[in-house]
């Protein structure tokens, strides 16, 4: 029997405005993502105020490029007519990857200007990206964003509010609820294996945490409602490609820097008189 969800995506309006369910949910994921990250830090010995700061930077960058992406992939030919649309998130949405991307960025200059190494930034943050991300995908799936193909099994998700994006009265694929299903499994294999991946080197927890990202969301894009660009694969499918060469790539890096630095230590140490 298929799961019928009538939830109105606006929760609250407040003075005139509405307060979306997906933005509530987004507020709470970004504080227990951002906490995970303070945790990880003192064991580091990072002062939890520069995660704050890093937060902010991190959060303006991927609601920026998030946007840009949804724009460029969606409304790039209408963009002449209605220029404001822009900024407009409520009348469309974000691209993951294009937020992904935009915090990377961001984060990479972050590191630099407060003179931490990139590679230990990228693991203070990828558990608490996975679950943050697990947990945005609720909202996702209150409000019908991010919808999958219509499908007879019995688990399937039917919208029946008018204000929901997916289409209603139709059985669909819950896609959301499979992505924060798959990425809160993600981040429970990446605490768990916390001791084992700091170990190996600085950045192989973000290789693995980019790896698993990668491949979670090929497989999703198979269905999802989406037009097929190349060779039989969506856009999202080939930059999740993109991604996972970029999370191989850093793990070989990784694993070099891990095996050089000692190295270095015991040449260090035999010149000395």
């Amino acid at each position: 029997m298929p799961f019928v969800l009538d939830i109105d995506p606006v929760a609250v309006t407040i003075l005139g405005l509405p307060v979306r369910w997906y933005g509530l949910i987004l507020v709470v994921a970004a504080g227990i993502a951002i906490w995970l990250a303070q945790r990880e830090a003192r064991r580091r010995g990072i002062g939890p105020e520069i995660v704050w700061d890093g937060a902010l930077w991190v959060g303006v960058a991927a609601l920026i490029g998030g946007r840009a992406l949804y724009v460029i992939q969606n409304e790039l030919s209408t963009l002449a007519d209605h220029p404001a649309h822009v900024i407009m998130v409520w009348m469309g949405g974000l691209s993951f990857y294009g937020g992904l991307i935009g915090a990377i960025v961001a984060l990479a200059l972050f590191a630099r200007r407060r003179g931490i190494p990139l590679l230990v930034a990228l693991d203070l943050t990828a558990p608490g990206a996975a679950i943050g991300q697990a947990i945005g995908h609720i909202g996702c799936l209150v409000g019908g964003d991010s919808y999958g193909i219509p499908t007879d099994l019995p688990w399937a998700v039917i919208y029946r509010n008018p204000a929901a994006m997916a289409p209603q009265n139709v059985p669909l694929h819950p896609t959301q609820a499979y992505e924060a299903i798959l990425l809160a499994l993600l981040f429970v294999g990446l605490s768990l294996g916390r001791g084992r991946l700091t170990s190996l080197g600085a950045g192989v927890t973000a290789s693995a945490y980019l790896l698993g990202l990668a491949v979670i969301r090929f497989w999703l894009f198979f269905l999802r409602d989406e037009a097929s660009v190349l060779l039989g694969l969506k856009t999202a499918q080939w930059i999740g490609l993109g991604i996972g060469v970029a999370a191989v790539v850093l793990f070989l890096t990784a694993r070099r820097l891990a095996r050089a630095i000692p190295a270095i230590s015991l040449q260090l140490e035999a010149s000395q008189p």
